[in-house]
């Protein structure tokens, strides 16, 4: 689990790696006052409707960004891994956040929209940096939307792999072919618009498939290439820093 000093390190260096920061601009971004929080697991961090005036930092567990219907259920449209900013977008206005929902036990970092602005106001490096984080995190829904939209469920739980695998390496969290996915079944399926059951059977098919392996929540993947060819899956939208990704 990452400390809340490291998380935000994590978030800093994820700037920089997207777009060049000064060590100014950087010790500017690691002094923003923070307030930590652990939050159970379903708990909503920002409901449907509700404004704050902080954004989310997450410290351990996995953020569901969610859009909730008229009938009480709600599809997922981003997990957010420790080190990410839940919604960056808070930055230009309150307005901009989505609900937040954590998956399981979580701790977040709040902070203070107010100052983030500032900071950006202050420097062109952090503004280039923020606006170039939006823009990967606009390319991850992007995503998203042709996941539900064009892919069946067994390439579209493949794509989810791959891309939840790529993302807890980079934040330090295991390796793309063996990490944990902190999420139930029910969860996976509000992501990928698959009920549980449906979400257990296609699981069990890529097992089939000598794909992947599980032990309660951890993912092993088998076959990498072939599990990523089976979701058409190119990391190319998550703009990973390039000598991590070589290595």
């Amino acid at each position: 689990m990452l400390s809340s000093t490291l998380a935000l390190q994590n978030f800093v260096g994820r700037l920089a790696a997207l777009s060049p920061l000064s060590n100014e601009d950087a010790a500017v971004l690691l002094r923003l006052p923070v307030e930590t929080t652990r939050l159970r697991g379903n708990s909503d961090i920002l409901a449907p409707g509700e404004t704050h005036d902080w954004a989310c930092l997450v410290v351990s567990g996995i953020v569901a960004r969610f859009v909730q219907l008229r009938d009480g259920s709600r599809q997922y449209t981003a997990f957010h891994m420790p080190g990410d900013m839940a919604d960056i977008h808070r930055v230009a206005t309150a307005a901009a956040g989505s609900a937040l929902q954590t998956l399981s036990t979580a701790i977040i970092i709040r902070v203070s929209a107010k100052e983030l602005k500032a900071a950006a106001l202050a420097s062109p490096a952090i503004t280039r940096a923020f606006w170039a984080y939006a823009a990967v995190d606009a390319a991850l829904l992007s995503q998203w939307v042709v996941n539900l939209g064009r892919r069946d469920a067994k390439s579209r739980m493949a794509h989810f792999l791959c891309e939840i695998g790529i993302r807890s390496e980079q934040s330090g969290l295991g390796d793309r072919t063996d990490f944990i996915l902190d999420a139930s079944q029910a969860q996976i399926g509000d992501a990928l618009g698959l009920t549980p059951v449906h979400v257990n059977r296609t699981l069990k098919s890529l097992k089939e498939s000598k794909l992947v392996s599980t032990d309660g929540r951890i993912i092993r993947v088998l076959n990498w290439p072939a599990l990523a060819a089976l979701g058409d899956f190119d990391p190319t939208y998550l703009q990973l820093d390039n000598r991590r990704e070589a290595a």
